[in-house]
């Protein structure tokens, strides 16, 4: 297969750092005054680009949000991936609430931005669904969990775990918060032993240790 020509290779990554600094410039805006303020104007003079620029890339302030769920999903996977080897899925909801407020406290702008958007940019709050309803599931079939609702579980972790990230990000909490609302949803999960759950290693030498059958 022939391969693209410089120029056209040039071209092509130009376009792809115009299109990551309209999604950057949308984050800043959206962790500074959440999703309303991401207007049109308020991204391009935040990227330092053009109005048609904006168009050459997204049909709308919509379209833009939607793209930036999916990349903060994808990021999001990727930061809980070595998670989801974990086979207790008690221990695994521990990891990714802790991992989820940690990382919030680490890059205060993608933290702002998840507690901001979470609930109503679909790609994002479909992967956190997804994955909470799997876990939640499991963890029922194990009895580790005995919440007599997915619905109502998956709305208290999500609820708790957004609510918790935002506690540490206004200053209102410290980052062994982490530990505490993971602990918390894990008791009104049902789960019998919380505490000694969050305490377990959350890096990725400890996490591969209990992921070995």
């Amino acid at each position: 297969m022939p391969q693209p020509s410089r120029p056209k290779r040039i071209n092509e990554r130009k376009r792809e750092q115009t299109r990551a600094a309209l999604l950057d410039a949308a984050m800043q805006v959206i962790a500074r005054a959440g999703p309303d303020a991401a207007t049109v104007d308020a991204i391009i003079q935040q990227a330092a680009v053009s109005r048609g620029t904006f168009y050459n890339y997204f049909e709308s302030p919509e379209t833009l949000l939607t793209a930036l769920a999916t990349k903060l999903s994808d990021e999001l996977l990727a930061h809980i991936g070595t998670v989801r080897l974990l086979p207790d899925p008690a221990d695994r909801m521990a990891c990714s609430v802790r991992t989820f407020i940690r990382t919030a406290a680490a890059d205060r702008t993608w933290g702002w931005v998840i507690v901001r958007i979470a609930l109503v940019a679909a790609p994002l709050g479909a992967t956190m669904r997804a994955f909470l309803t799997a876990d939640i599931e499991e963890g029922r079939a194990a009895r580790r969990f005995t919440v007599p609702s997915i619905q109502v579980a998956a709305d208290i972790v999500l609820g708790s775990a957004l609510m918790g990230m935002r506690s540490v990000l206004r200053g209102e909490a410290g980052i062994s918060h982490a530990e505490a609302i993971a602990s918390g949803i894990l008791r009104a999960l049902g789960a019998d032993d919380p505490d000694e759950l969050v305490t377990r290693p959350l890096d990725a030498d400890g996490i591969a240790a209990r992921s070995r059958p």
